[in-house]
């Protein structure tokens, strides 16, 4: 690398570790030198598996990255840290267009993960009167946004689509249930939902959605623990403009907003109703 390209590297990567010290924290964490290979999730049709489906279409990200963010390659961690997961993440994702990322790339990053609460108990907040709260842990502007689901003992999401965005999904605490449905054509008048597939995904397992697979619905089975679930939305279309939910009972469809989370970057408040602007602020991507 010339002087000149190693200079420059450095000088962004010093303004990204000012802005984001949450995202690299130099603390150490203990790792176990033993690894065990986990083998590939099994993903009987339809639950297709990323490794088969085809590389994102060039207009999957669509909206120039904020002004000045850096490009560096953020140094290697262990790939239990996880905070490590979202450097590596944001870096797949932000990559030029000539480096598209892949489906497998990012189901790989996801899946090398091994949650360990002791890196994400900060974002889980609990709250005893909903299905399940949604933790925003973090986001790029119109490029994905990383959320952290906990799910109340027994309950579930209704059945819902994903706004022209691909979804992975990692089991970070217990298991979870992912019931499919076809999407009717004609909403409302066609009679329930018919139900495609029905899968559970234990722990560190990791699953993909998208609207051309139909529409589900996540379920915790377990009577009396909680549940956790990891997901990474790009382009966080229903985080911009909602998404569509489905009843169950006869297929009728209304659209909800997706913007107001139980948690931003591990803070709770009374308000925390995020728009594009407010994320460049709390993240640091103040350009």
């Amino acid at each position: 690398m010339s002087p000149l390209k190693s200079a420059a590297s450095r000088a962004l990567r010093s303004k990204l570790l000012a802005q984001n010290p949450r995202l690299f924290n130099k603390a150490k964490r203990s790792v176990g030198l033993a690894a065990t290979a986990r083998s590939e999730p099994n993903f009987p049709t339809p639950f297709i598996s990323p490794g088969n489906l085809l590389d994102f279409h060039s207009s999957t990200i669509t909206t120039p990255l904020p002004r000045g963010f850096p490009t560096t390659r953020p140094r290697e961690r262990n790939e239990n840290d996880f905070d490590g997961l979202i450097a590596n993440l944001t870096q797949t994702l932000t990559t030029t267009r000539s480096r598209t990322p892949t489906l497998p790339a990012l189901h790989q990053l996801m899946k090398s993960y091994t949650s360990d609460p002791a890196h994400w108990s900060r974002f889980a907040h609990v709250d005893p009167s909903k299905q399940y709260t949604r933790n925003l842990v973090y986001s790029v502007p119109g490029v994905f946004n990383l959320l952290l689901l906990v799910w109340n003992p027994g309950k579930e999401s209704p059945v819902h689509d994903h706004a022209d965005a691909h979804c992975l999904m990692k089991i970070m605490k217990g298991s979870l249930v992912e019931s499919r449905f076809a999407i009717p054509s004609r909403p409302g008048e066609q009679g329930p939902l018919v139900q495609t597939a029905r899968k559970e995904f234990g722990l560190n397992q990791v699953t993909y959605m998208a609207d051309v697979l139909g529409l589900h619905a996540i379920s915790n089975p377990h009577p009396t623990e909680h549940a956790m679930s990891l997901h990474l939305y790009t382009p966080p279309n229903a985080a911009l403009r909602g998404c569509n939910v489905y009843d169950m009972r006869n297929g009728a469809v209304r659209h909800v907003r997706q913007d107001t989370y139980d948690s931003v970057g591990g803070e709770s408040g009374s308000d925390t109703s995020l728009h594009e602007e407010d994320t460049n602020r709390f993240f640091g991507w103040g350009w």
